[in-house]
């Protein structure tokens, strides 16, 4: 009966709905990715982000006003975040219609991580915060990482972000209270753009404690064999770029 369930509701799916789910491992394992390698651009990139940029402009305004070192290379980051997301975007509408799209955008960030991760293995270890380094390490990761916010934006826009989880932790607790009744009426109606059924929820909360997950290896990787860890979210892009769905 279970599995004539399963069928009956696949068989109810659109084609957009359908591949949308069979999808589903992409969200999970790219949060797994940015939070591995965010968690180590902060530990070896004097605490500098990637992919969530947001961070790096606070830690920006700390170290302007604290006169710290380390604030140049995060205007650049920022500023190379901004202008790489602009030219993936770019790049990827105009090659959007391309069977290939998403495999080969997943091995260009392959390949820039592998990047990142060799000169990171050859620098080490970095002078300081505002080096030329830790600079060229910087824009390598942004390139990357900025790569996969523009992949997730464009090519697989159904699905939620993987490199901010406030705004996605935000939906899922309003949805929680929607889907369970907890609030005193029910205004599940009203509340478009939220998750609409108890898989949903589900889904997101792999994706979530894949972001965890990813953030606890990365800095643990870190630690124990440096810049090496990055082969971990290498392997794994290049195992989505072989992914059928």
């Amino acid at each position: 009966m279970e599995r004539t369930a399963k069928i009956s509701e696949s068989d109810e799916m659109t084609p957009d709905q359908l591949r949308q789910h069979r999808e589903r491992i992409f969200p999970i394992i790219l949060s797994f990715i940015s939070a591995f390698v965010d968690a180590i651009c902060y530990i070896g990139l004097f605490r500098t982000f990637t992919a969530f940029i947001t961070g790096t402009l606070i830690i920006l305004a700390a170290d302007v006003v604290q006169e710290d070192s380390g604030f140049i290379t995060k205007i650049i980051v920022a500023v190379s975040f901004i202008v790489c997301l602009l030219l993936w975007v770019l790049i990827i509408q105009r090659f959007l219609d391309h069977r290939l799209i998403r495999p080969a955008l997943f091995l260009v960030e392959a390949a820039l991580l592998a990047v990142f991760m060799v000169g990171g293995v050859y620098l080490a270890p970095l002078p300081a915060a505002d080096s030329p380094e830790t600079i060229f390490l910087a824009v390598v990761a942004v390139i990357a990482m900025s790569l996969q916010n523009a992949l997730m934006a464009v090519v697989l826009s159904a699905h939620v972000p993987t490199t901010v989880m406030t705004g996605n932790l935000t939906r899922f607790a309003v949805s929680t209270i929607a889907i369970f009744g907890l609030s005193r009426k029910d205004e599940r109606a009203n509340l478009s753009g939220l998750f609409e059924t108890r898989s949903q929820l589900k889904h997101y909360l792999y994706v979530l404690s894949a972001f965890v997950i990813g953030a606890l290896a990365g800095a643990a990787g870190f630690f124990i064999v440096g810049f090496w860890a990055l082969a971990c979210p290498v392997i794994a892009l290049v195992g989505l770029s072989l992914y059928r769905s």
